[in-house]
């Protein structure tokens, strides 16, 4: 398994990733924006907007590989500007590759860089129900709950 920053050729890789996961994990209606953020992980003229992201000092995006199978994962952070926050972000595993050690490898490795890089800065993330208690294992602790906060059926959990 090798984790490395995201290139402008794995885009379509990880929308099928992101499209495995619906609509269980993400709701359709964020395709959108995830396209968006990818747009913007290789362009400078790629606006990114979203509810939690405004003014970012750094973003980075990652994609797991493993040899036999291409990319598996993918999922990245941003910096907030005069915050001390750093929020993960698009963090997912393709479904047929979950409950393998996948996500806890590419959360541990965002973790990382980010108390190695930012260690006065608090994580954060924005989740549903379904991946919440995951989370939960890795020491965060829910925020806030806002029920439908990311479609009809997904709550979103703030956590950190």
């Amino acid at each position: 398994m090798t984790i490395r920053e995201y290139k402008i050729e794995d885009k379509e890789k990880c929308l099928d990733i992101f499209k495995s996961n619906c609509p269980k994990f993400f709701d359709n209606e964020e395709f959108e924006l995830f396209e968006k953020w990818l747009d913007h992980q290789t362009s400078d003229t790629s606006i990114y907007q979203s509810p939690t992201y405004t003014d970012s000092e750094r973003d980075v995006y990652y994609v797991i590989e493993v040899s036999e199978f291409g990319i598996i994962g993918c999922g990245g952070f941003y910096i907030l500007k005069d915050q001390k926050e750093a929020r993960l972000a698009w963090g997912m595993i393709h479904s047929g590759f979950h409950r393998q050690g996948f996500g806890t490898a590419l959360y541990n490795y965002r973790k990382d860089i980010i108390k190695k890089d930012w260690p006065n800065h608090f994580l954060t993330l924005g989740t549903s129900q379904h991946t919440y208690s995951f989370y939960e294992k890795m020491g965060l602790t829910v925020d806030a709950i806002t029920p439908a906060g990311y479609g009809p059926d997904l709550d979103k959990y703030d956590m950190k």
